[in-house]
Order: structure tokens, then C-alpha cells, then sequence
């Protein structure tokens, strides 16, 4: 992600009223973005966040983004458009903070609990950068498997049915075998 554009919200100097920000995207950012999602081309692309501090010393970033790309067909690899709407909802701490009960790992597993609030991402540095954050966000939703919906593909299952409709003869190596057990018993 290292020639992604930049759009930095700083950790130490969070707006405490609300900041909101729309990114600026030009052809140059689409192409980039269009490769860090693994997709063909990205002919619509818009982003916008509100920034606020979050606990004491956190940033909650919540957002909204519209996208239309192109994909190609996994299976015909003819290409996709697919237009994608979603929210963001996002809380990022500092590694220093102290007053965050991180969770309990058991066995090299987090154990979380599901009736509490999603943790909260904590950043090493001071700076957040919002094309990071919605390329993350873009990659989980775009679907990494697509197929074109009037591809049929056929089963293994419809393949032998449609062998065993044609009516053509079989070859059956074991009845050929109990045929020739016959006839030699038959001449002894």
C-alpha cells in the first residue's frame, strides 16, 4: 500500500467535535486502489468519513463509500459490473493506552465475548490513513470468487446424468470378464 495517496487523521490531535472529510479521488488513485483490491478496473469510486475522538485518547471513524468496478467471471472469465454501497464503522486506540481491557487469550486464542462491541484496531504510530482504512473495507466486502449470473456451470452429478440420457452403450470390463470365466469353463 505504499503508493497509496494520503489522507492522514492524527492520533494526538483528534477533533473532539467532528471532522468530516471526503477523499479526493482521481484516475490515479482509482488504478491503485483497482490493484490493491484485486479487481480489473474501478470506474466509480466515493468515500466519506466522519472523524471524531473516541474514549480518551481514540478516534472513531464512521464513513460511507460507493463503488462501481469491473471483475472478471471466475469461471468464463468474461467481465463483471457490480456497483457496492456500504457503511464504516470504526474505533482505533493507541498502543499506549492503558484504560482498554484487551482480550483474554487462551491457547494462542482470542477469547471474545459476542455480546460486547467489536475491539477496537490499536495503532503503533500517531497517524491513521483513511485510504488504508477503505481499502480494508473494500476488500472485505467485493466478492474475491465472482461468477456471471447467467453462467450455468454443471455439476459432476448433472454431467453423468446427462451420459446416461444419450443412451449410448457402456463398456463393462466385469461383465466382459465374467463372459470370458463362461466360455472357459464352457471349452474345458
Amino acid at each position: 500500500m505504499n503508493n497509496l495517496p494520503q489522507s492522514l487523521v492524527s492520533m494526538s490531535k483528534p477533533p473532539s467535535a467532528g471532522e468530516n472529510i471526503k477523499l479526493h479521488i482521481d484516475k490515479a488513485a482509482l488504478e491503485i486502489v483497482a490493484c490493491e483490491c484485486g479487481v480489473t478496473q474501478i470506474s466509480h469510486l466515493e468515500a466519506k468519513f466522519r472523524v471524531k475522538r473516541w474514549r480518551k485518547h481514540g478516534i472513531a471513524l464512521y464513513g460511507e463509500f460507493d463503488i462501481k468496478l469491473e471483475q472478471e467471471c471466475v469461471a468464463s472469465l468474461e467481465p463483471i459490473t457490480s456497483s457496492l454501497k456500504n457503511t464504516i464503522e470504526r474505533q482505533f486506540l493507541p498502543l499506549s493506552d492503558s484504560d482498554y481491557k484487551k482480550p483474554e487469550i487462551i491457547d494462542g486464542e482470542m477469547i471474545l465475548d459476542p455480546e460486547v462491541d467489536d475491539i477496537p484496531d490499536i495503532i503503533e504510530g500517531d497517524e491513521i490513513n483513511l485510504w488504508e482504512v477503505l481499502i480494508e473495507e473494500l476488500i472485505l466486502v467485493i466478492d474475491p470468487f465472482p461468477r456471471a449470473e447467467d453462467y450455468q456451470s454443471k455439476t459432476v452429478y448433472e454431467v453423468a446424468q446427462s451420459d446416461q440420457e444419450t443412451n449410448e452403450p457402456t463398456h463393462k470390463p466385469f461383465s466382459d470378464l465374467k463372459a470370458l470365466i463362461s466360455e472357459k469353463k464352457t471349452n474345458k
